[in-house]
């Protein structure tokens, strides 16, 4: 009887744990972004070229390396701050 008990607790602590790995993968976070995408996000906001491309670059360094420029650049403070996020990321 006691061993049937130790079993049942065995194989419920293993279906709970099978249970937490698969939420895990299932709220798994996103692919992380890059540079490419803060280039993206430029480049459909309408600030495309070479100038932009280095800033979202350099932006994989610093958040500040990349901001900096774009803001010299012309681009909107909200517009910068998410590309240089995404290059951050």
């Amino acid at each position: 009887m006691r061993r049937k008990s130790i079993v049942r607790r065995l194989a419920i602590a293993g279906a709970a744990t099978l249970a937490l790995a698969g939420a895990s993968l299932a709220v798994a976070s996103p692919a992380q972004a890059t540079p490419a995408d803060c280039t993206s996000l430029l480049a459909a906001q309408g600030y495309g070229g070479v100038e932009y491309g280095l800033a979202c670059t350099l932006g994989d360094i610093s958040y500040t390396l990349c901001a900096t420029p774009l803001g010299v650049l012309g681009v909107p403070p909200l517009t910068a701050d998410l590309a240089c996020r995404l290059a951050a990321a």
